[in-house]
């Protein structure tokens, strides 16, 4: 790892000094410099030691910074006008809503007094267009009373006519309801005779796979009684033969034919209990196509009563369009005269309304205008600017009053882009205004560089300022950047470079010992050591020409007061090409 930081020390320019006072000697003494210098390499080399320490190392860098009020807001007239009075001056302090000052407002007056005019005249107008309205309204309320008494007449007696005929209706989808349900009905049933018509087609297709059975059992029944008795002679010996006796094959023809006759018993009974299902099955089969033929003709009565029913509602709604033909033309004629008198009073009232509405309007816009006569303060603060005096012209083209809050400061610096990876909002800073030092905090960290500068701004905010805290002056910025922590923290002056290999040396059994080491961070005084060096060993801290690998030395341990100890920090480092 390269050192992150370069700082010429002041060791380089005694070792560059005790290499020409060797090269100067050898050159004049020849063979005896030699002599000396071996001499001089067989001494022990007094050295001052200390042991490393591991803390953390925390750098600091300081900026310019520029003050300005967290708030600041500009006055500007919305109108043109002679300045009657002002009593505010740079410097003083105003709260919010406080007057700064007053323009005339004759012509705004003027104004005002015209809309309230046009305002009163409106008004009146909205009274008699009103007093209209309820005319007309209470002569269409009287003709439409008249009409209801005709209509409560002629009512009654279509209502009775209705009555009649929806009865007649009523009974008609009386008997589609009930139509309905003998087919709901017989639908159930034939689930339910299907069901038994599939149980019997099993019990059926059992029976018959029994009789299948029943006559195998019996054909073989009557193959064993046909070879126990054969009809040859010859072969009904052979066949004895095959018994002890003649007991035993009677007795075998009489098991085998009492065989053959329950064969022929099962074989009939299965005959006649096949006959029963299949018989059975086919009553069922038949007792569907029956359900089957009343469904369709009850679904054949359903659809001429729902014609029946559709005819007697088409003669229904003509006898009630009858009825209705002869006072509805008249009826509707008389209504629609009568209401058009109050739509169109209901307009003249709307539009006098209208008319007031705008009339209110233009006194609310001559009040609104009246108020921008008095010029007041949008926020507490202090008078930063005043541009305007008694007798000259107010203009909306130029700020009357520039007010700031100086209650909270901000101060904006740059720095370049490793810098600003450093910092964090929030962290607490430190600015320096004439020797007098304020406490500050990290508002903001801009994202995009500042193409004037070529840094990035950064913002705090002061939030205990004071009169030397002036807006635009410039502070100088003191803020943490770069740490590192978990380190080993030695004296500056302790590490030697070998081209670009930083190293120390330790006090090993009298000996000093070469270590290489990766360097981090560092001050004047102090630099961090990121690997190769442990606290428990013996850091050589002075120097000498005659310092090497495998030298004698006498070591000398600096004091605890010498020491530096963890978390030790140091201020003002600059980094290479920094800020």
């Amino acid at each position: 790892m390269k050192k992150q930081y370069i700082k010429p020390g002041r060791r380089s320019v005694s070792v560059l000094l005790a290499a020409v006072c060797v090269t100067t000697m050898l050159a004049g003494c020849g063979d005896t410099a030699a002599t000396e210098e071996e001499e001089t390499l067989s001494e022990v080399i007094p050295v001052e030691a200390q042991m490393p320490v591991a803390g953390t190392l925390t750098l600091t860098n300081e900026f310019v910074g520029t003050v300005s009020p967290e708030e600041s807001v500009y006055v500007i007239p919305m109108v043109t006008a002679e300045v009657l009075s002002t009593g505010i001056s740079v410097g003083d302090s105003v709260t919010a809503g406080q007057e700064l000052c007053k323009l005339d407002t004759e012509a705004a007056e003027i104004q005002l007094a015209s809309a309230q005019a046009q305002y009163n005249s409106a008004a009146a107008g909205v009274q008699a267009a009103e007093v209209g309205y309820e005319i007309a309204q209470a002569q269409y309320d009287s003709a439409v009373a008249q009409l209801d008494v005709q209509n409560e007449q002629t009512q009654r007696q279509k209502d009775l006519t209705m009555y009649q005929m929806q009865m007649q209706i009523d009974g008609i989808s009386d008997g589609i309801d009930d139509i309905n349900e003998q087919i709901y009905q017989l639908e159930e049933d034939r689930e339910d005779v299907k069901d038994q018509r599939d149980d019997l087609d099993k019990a059926r297709k059992q029976a018959n796979n029994y009789v299948k059975q029943a006559q195998e059992a019996y054909q073989a029944a009557q193959a064993a009684v046909t070879a126990l008795e054969p009809q040859d002679y010859a072969k009904l010996q052979e066949v004895k033969a095959q018994f002890p006796d003649e007991a035993a094959y009677e007795y075998a023809l009489k098991q085998a034919k009492e065989q053959l006759a329950a064969a022929k018993a099962a074989y009939e009974g299965a005959q006649e209990a096949a006959s029963q299902t299949n018989a059975a099955y086919e009553q069922a089969k038949a007792g569907i196509e029956s359900i089957d033929d009343g469904k369709e003709k009850l679904e054949d009565s359903l659809s001429d009563t729902y014609k029946t029913k559709e005819q007697t509602e088409t003669v229904k709604n003509l006898t009630e369009a009858q009825l209705n033909i002869d006072t509805r033309q008249v009826q509707d004629i008389s209504k629609k005269t009568a209401a058009l008198g109050v739509d169109s009073a209901a307009a003249q009232v709307n539009s006098a309304r209208v008319g007031a509405a705008g009339a209110e309007v233009a006194i609310d816009s001559a009040e609104y205008q009246l108020d921008m006569y008095t010029l007041t303060a949008p926020i507490d603060g202090v008078i930063e600017a005043v541009n305007v005096k008694e007798h000259d012209f107010a203009s909306p083209q130029s700020p009357a009053f520039v007010i700031s809050n100086k209650n909270t400061m901000t101060v904006t610096f740059g720095v370049s882009e490793g810098i600003r990876s450093t910092l964090r909002v929030g962290q607490k800073i430190q600015v320096d205004r004439n020797g007098k030092l304020y406490d500050a905090t990290i508002t903001e960290i801009g994202s995009m560089v500042d193409q004037n500068t070529g840094l990035f701004m950064i913002k705090s905010c002061v939030s205990t300022p004071d009169d030397s805290l002036l807006t635009g002056s410039s502070v100088k910025v003191t803020a943490e950047t770069y740490s590192q922590t978990d380190a080993l923290l030695i004296p500056y002056d302790a590490v030697y470079y070998d081209d670009s290999q930083p190293y120390v040396y330790v006090a090993e059994n009298g000996m000093a010992r070469r270590r290489d080491v990766e360097t981090g961070i560092f001050d004047m005084d102090t630099i961090t050591v990121l690997s190769g060096l442990s606290t428990e060993e013996t850091l050589i801290t002075s120097w000498s020409a005659n310092l090497r690998e495998g030298a004698e030395v006498s070591v000398q341990m600096k004091t605890d007061g010498e020491q530096i100890t963890a978390g030790e920090e140091a201020d003002g480092a600059q980094t290479a090409g920094g800020e």
